[in-house]
């Protein structure tokens, strides 16, 4: 089965963590934009619509974008923007307000990458929200960042979901510039 089409149980964890972020003000400017990086099935880069941002869905595979297109037409929503992105790769074109990923920590050889990517490409002030199963890989994840000039809170969370008839847990890597300030959701 390609990784892209795995219901991953952190995607819940991270749906939930959007839909509590406010809705955009439109007396604020352009809407923020939001990358889900490695999108998958696209549950989060759905939420990200609904509330009401501009969203970049984004994976390495064509099927995987596909998917989320359909899906978000399928739901009512507005297409989001579908893009091949390589977390390995720079792309100047690429300046964020929000990153959010669920299930990318679980090879030790992506977690520095992953860390530069968002080095890279949010925006200062902009914010990244990274959440794992409490995967042993992703432990080293905080201070790779770090050492990357990020700010990282990370949190526990859990998830109750009755259709399994257990809970989720995770944590979630809030991530910042390290010289931008904290600002919440």
């Amino acid at each position: 089965m390609p990784y892209w089409a795995n219901f991953w149980n952190a995607c819940l964890i991270l749906a939930d963590e959007v839909a509590r972020w406010e809705p955009p003000s439109q007396a604020e400017g352009p809407k923020p934009t939001v990358l889900e990086l490695g999108c998958g099935l696209g549950l989060v880069s759905l939420v990200a619509l609904d509330r009401g941002y501009d969203v970049i869905a984004s994976d390495y595979d064509d099927d995987a974008l596909a998917f989320v297109a359909e899906n978000a037409r399928r739901n009512g929503l507005p297409p989001p923007i579908t893009r091949f992105v390589d977390w390995r790769e720079f792309y100047p074109d690429l300046e964020l307000d929000r990153i959010v990923a669920a299930e990318v920590l679980y090879e030790p050889r992506n977690l520095m990458p992953i860390a530069q990517f968002i080095r890279n490409h949010l925006k200062p002030g902009g914010q990244a929200w990274i959440v794992d199963q409490n995967r042993s890989t992703a432990d080293p994840f905080e201070e790779i960042a770090h050492r990357c000039g990020l700010a990282v809170e990370c949190r526990s969370c859990e998830r109750p979901v009755p259709e399994i008839g257990r809970s989720v847990a995770g944590r979630i890597f809030q991530i910042r510039h390290a010289d931008s300030p904290a600002t919440g959701k």
